[in-house]
């Protein structure tokens, strides 16, 4: 008999402490995510940020997705119970918009709000949007709200660190990459070329990819080619676009900045003599933080774009200082 009210008695604590231990959350859930999570270069792509608990106890009252350049394509979903406001901004120039349309604007951001979720509920936010033509991580930074607080989700981490606020992240993949012709540092250089020309100014373009947290920028360019090299953009003066120097292009932190034709590019005045297609030339940049690499430029036709050539490779490599 009081074996078996022993029994009885620790039985009834071992059932008393499994429903009265804390449910803790699972990792997944322990921060805003992008579900799914992997999606095709250029492809239009259906996600959904899963919003996992509140503020402490206090219970998420708005969403805001900060968007990074690039995309131009997005679309938020329909939430009963939320409204949704977007915010734009303005592109230097227009961009390929899909479906044969143009548009010089770009959604940066995207907000839920009117809403409750309590903190002992999970729900989730739906984007649709087209991914960069490009492989790599695609991040998205999430501001959550609540009754009380404030979570900011958009710590970006280094191969192998834990953040305790990462950002949810899009891993694109399926697309065709450039290797980098050159790097120093975090900065890789894809891409470059310049056009032919015979006049006595010329441009050279190429791809910076910033494979590092913190952000730079290109501050100097310099060839022997040129009695004079500057960083230039397009700008729009009422119906015209107009060529300016800038003192410096910069580029994101897990970020890539394009320098092409109607856009930022480096300019080479007073050309010692033409650009000939199948050429090249030295071309040394400079970065604020990485510091400066020379590369070689290909001559493309006139025209032309990177890979107008068959082999870039024949032009050589970089060298660092």
């Amino acid at each position: 008999m009081l074996k078996s009210m022993l029994f009885c008695c620790v039985a009834g604590a071992a059932l008393f402490s499994v429903h009265a231990a804390p449910v803790f959350v699972s990792p997944a859930f322990a921060h805003v995510v992008a579900d799914p999570s992997e999606g095709k270069a250029g492809s239009y792509f259906r996600t959904a940020l899963r919003v996992g608990h509140g503020c402490g106890q206090s219970p998420t009252i708005a969403v805001k997705v900060l968007l990074p350049e690039g995309l131009t394509s997005v679309r938020p979903q329909a939430k009963p119970g939320w409204d949704i406001k977007i915010e734009t901004a303005k592109l230097a120039k227009p961009v390929d918009a899909g479906h044969g349309a143009m548009t010089d604007t770009a959604i940066s951001a995207v907000s839920w709000t009117g809403g409750k979720l309590p903190n002992e509920h999970f729900d989730e936010f739906g984007l649709s949007l087209k991914l960069p033509e490009q492989n790599g991580p695609l991040y998205l930074k999430v501001i959550q709200s609540c009754a009380e607080g404030e979570l900011r989700w958009e710590q970006i981490a280094t191969p192998g660190q834990r953040v305790e606020r990462p950002a949810a992240v899009i891993r694109v993949s399926g697309g065709k990459d450039a290797a980098p012709t050159a790097s120093i540092g975090p900065i890789q250089i894809q891409q470059p070329f310049a056009r032919a020309t015979p006049a006595k100014m010329g441009g050279a373009f190429m791809t910076l990819v910033n494979t590092g947290m913190a952000g730079d920028k290109l501050v100097k360019a310099a060839s022997p080619v040129a009695e004079n090299v500057e960083l230039h953009t397009h700008v729009k003066e009422g119906e015209v676009m107009r060529m300016r120097p800038v003192p410096a292009i910069e580029i994101a932190g897990h970020g890539r900045t394009a320098l092409e034709p109607g856009s930022y590019h480096v300019m080479l005045i007073g050309l010692k003599q033409p650009l000939k297609e199948g050429a090249s030339f030295p071309l040394t940049l400079t970065f604020e933080k990485a510091g400066s690499v020379t590369l070689n430029v290909p001559v493309v036709k006139p025209g032309g774009t990177a890979g107008s050539e068959m082999d870039h490779g024949s032009h050589g490599g970089a060298h660092k200082h």
